[in-house]
């Protein structure tokens, strides 16, 4: 039943003079419903469910008319007799049919006017110059899910907005988009009506909604990638509309569409969607709704992939603002990403900090964080932690890179698979006749003990191998350094070999590119060498050493940048029962003193190995031992026996300026050890981080050749001599001709025509 002119008058203006007794003047919307409600009526405000006892007139009281919902609000209960108030009901959302069948609520006083985010945005708008290196391109798939339920017109903008900056800017495939919004099409609650145009330019709306916005589709959205997710590929999720959280729920939750609406969607279901799915890449998610912070740690600590990066309008216990055509928080996010607002006005400010060209997630976040409302609270994490400056919705039109290990595809910065130990950097005693047949074909691509030791006395050949992850092909340069193996190969002590033209390379090809000859003259002793190889292509230049200022900068430029690259591995070949030794330098920082840590991995030897370390002494003075044990000591050195079979520290060694000291590490293999391949390696760590590693791989087997270090022989392996020889002074040979290349001369029972007398 209509409520009579009289009984709205007499309600309106109690209702008016309530919101005065209450100081709220100014700062609160009110409605009238039209329709009286029936005694014993029940009628939904969210998941609160509302009773009338007695024929009921509503007053509805939005308590934060700009924030979206839920947020505090009143329902006014007036008896349709008497026109008295008779209670107020506290709650977070508005009567259903306030969203359902607006017209029924007639407006007594609407003092507070929607954000108009857009106008707002041009009288602040600088001379900021949008991204300059659209990042169009993944190695991996990219995918993306846009999700809004109980939508009102502003959040289908929103994502309308970023569908097409995914699509225009980024380069995303349409087909993996997957938009949820309301009642499956493009459609809202409350004005404007008809849908009309996209307010950002003026154009008909080109988002394709693939369903409704509902928990169930938002659940069967992520879990349908479950098939289909690679290791490489790349996921953003954006959320939108409403939702409720702490202090009245335990958790946070989105608001969806359905019967009855404003179903909730608790943030542990999502994060728990998230964690069915299989290992992948790149995790990157928007949140725009009420309580959104909520969803942030569940998300964060239950995400399958090696890289996430959560953004969020508000906090948990907060609400977020809405606009009156776009929510603020996405406005300025989305804009962030595409270089200028939806009706192309510029940004307030500059976004690409970092000054190269393209839009982290951070930056993204940052940007909306400094030009928020004053009424949101943004929040953002990432995974691991500071990651997220290097997670972008896609890649550069081209991208050269060249790894730092088998797991390593290129993405920046490196998360695994340890330094030091690029299988593409490869170094040969001779040229190979035909490089991309050799360490090009499929089964070379996944190896990294490919290559030769260098051999002191002639010319050796370096080889690298180069891909592009970029979509356009691309030329460019590379320049290879030696230094001497060093657990902290600083720039001071590179020294450029040559550098050499990329020829160009294609998207997703793997290329092999040189030689690049180490002449025999330039070669200063026999012994193992640290190879740095630095390559650059167009907008994407090689690091430059002389920027490396401090052992900070030096860390990030191994792990940061995908155009650098280490190769600090050789392959020993040995006999069971057999000694050998590794020398390696430890070195400090130019001008500034440092405490560090030596660490030894010798997870892959028998715990019957017998290792000893030899170090300066005045190193150790303050150090402390973690499987390591004294055993001698001498006026400048001290030696430790090493547990085998698991990884040692020497911690807090005191590093002067520009040290560089040799230590050496010997290890004697035992009788009962297997043929096989044994890693171990030797790294140092600065603050907890690790600044290079010295990697050898102990091969264990049956070779052909025997040499004596004691008396310079060199036998075959069933001479009757070498049964006579000490096994600590056996060095084994995989082929004669390098035997003979290290001075080793044939013994007159079995090589005499190599034995020169």
């Amino acid at each position: 039943m209509q409520l009579s002119k009289d009984i709205k008058g007499k309600i309106k203006n109690d209702a008016l003079n309530s919101i005065k007794r209450r100081n709220l003047v100014g700062g609160v919307n009110l409605y009238l419903h039209v329709e009286e409600f029936a005694a014993d009526q029940k009628f939904n405000a969210g998941p609160k469910e509302i009773r009338t006892p007695r024929r009921t007139a509503l007053v509805f009281a939005d308590l934060a008319p700009q924030f979206n919902w839920g947020h505090p609000c009143q329902h006014m209960l007036y008896d349709a007799d008497t026109r008295e108030m008779y209670e107020i009901v506290e709650a977070e959302f508005p009567p259903a049919e306030f969203f359902t069948h607006h017209e029924k609520f007639e407006a007594i006083a609407t003092p507070v006017k929607p954000i108009d985010a857009v106008g707002e945005r041009k009288l602040k708008a600088g001379p900021i110059p949008a991204i300059t290196n659209a990042l169009t391109n993944a190695t991996g798939n990219r995918y993306a899910i846009l999700f809004s339920g109980m939508s009102n017109n502003r959040h289908v903008n929103d994502m309308e907005f970023l569908y097409r900056t995914l699509i225009d800017i980024y380069g995303f495939n349409a087909a993996n988009i997957q938009v949820l919004n309301h009642n499956g099409t493009i459609d809202y609650f409350g004005s404007p009506h008809p849908v009309g145009n996209w307010p950002g330019d003026n154009t008909p709306y080109r988002m394709v909604v693939n369903g409704s916005g509902t928990n169930t589709a938002l659940a069967n959205a992520i879990s349908s990638l479950a098939p289909v997710l690679q290791e490489d590929d790349f996921l953003f999720i954006h959320t939108n509309n409403h939702g409720d959280g702490p202090p009245r729920r335990t958790q946070s939750c989105l608001c969806c569409y359905g019967d009855p609406n404003w179903i909730p969607y608790n943030a542990s279901d999502f994060a728990a969607e998230l964690a069915a799915l299989p290992e992948f890449a790149v995790l990157m998610v928007m949140m725009e709704q009420c309580h959104s912070g909520g969803f942030m740690t569940p998300i964060i600590n239950n995400s399958p992939a090696k890289w996430a990066h959560f953004a969020a309008a508000c906090r948990e216990d907060r609400g977020s603002i809405g606009g009156a055509n776009f929510d603020p928080f996405a406005y300025d996010w989305i804009a962030a990403v595409t270089g200028q607002y939806a009706d192309g006005s510029a940004l307030s400010q500059a976004v690409d900090v970092n000054h190269d060209g393209r839009i982290s997630a951070v930056e993204a976040f940052n940007y909306a964080d400094a030009v928020k409302d004053p009424y949101d609270t943004p929040v953002s994490a990432d995974s691991p932690v500071g990651y997220g400056n290097y997670i972008f919705l896609g890649l550069p039109a081209h991208d050269l890179f060249i790894r730092d290990n088998l797991e390593d595809y290129g993405r920046e910065p490196l998360i695994g698979g340890g330094i030091s130990l690029s299988p593409d950097v490869i170094i040969f005693n001779q040229e190979l006749l035909d490089p991309q047949g050799t360490l090009g074909s499929s089964a070379a691509q996944d190896m990294d003990d490919l290559g030769e030791m260098v051999e002191y006395g002639q010319d050796n050949f370096i080889y690298l191998r180069i891909q592009n992850r970029g979509t356009n092909p691309t030329s460019g340069s590379a320049k290879v350094y030696w230094s001497p193996v060093s657990t902290f190969p600083t720039p001071s002590s590179w020294n450029l070999i040559d550098e050499i033209t990329i020829p160009e390379v294609a998207p997703d090809e793997f290329k092999v590119v040189g030689h690049v000859k180490w002449a025999r003259d330039d070669i200063p002793e026999p012994g193992h060498y640290c190879f740095i190889a630095l390559i650059g292509s167009g907008d994407d230049p090689a690091p430059d050493p002389s920027t490396i200022l401090s052992y900070d900068d030096f860390y990030h430029s191994i792990r940061e940048s995908n155009n650098a690259s280490w190769k600090n591995f050789d392959v020993v070949n040995m006999f069971e029962g057999t000694r050998n030794e590794l020398t390696f330098h430890i070195q400090g920082w130019p001008r500034t003193s440092i405490h560090s840590d030596l660490r030894v991995d010798l997870k892959e030897l028998s715990s019957e190995a017998q290792v000893t370390l030899r170090i300066l002494k005045r190193l150790t003075n303050e150090a402390t031992l973690e499987g390591l044990e004294l055993v001698e000591e001498s006026t400048l050195y001290r030696r430790y026996t090493i547990a085998s079979g698991r990884v040692s520290f020497l911690r807090n060694m005191n590093l002067k300026s520009s040290d560089d000291c040799q230590a050496t590490l010997e290890f004697v293999l035992p009788d009962s050890i297997a043929d096989g391949a044994y890693r171990i390696s030797v790294s140092q760590l600065v603050d907890d981080l690790e600044m290079g590693r010295i990697t050898q791989m102990i091969a264990v087997g049956e070779y052909p050749f025997v040499a004596n270090r004691g008396t310079g022989e060199l036998h075959l392996r069933n001479c009757r001599w070498v049964n006579k020889m000490n096994r600590s002074n056996m060095v084994a040979y995989g082929t004669l001709e390098r035997a003979l290349k290290h001075k080793y001369n044939g013994c007159h029972y079995c090589l005499p025509e190599h034995d020169t007398g």
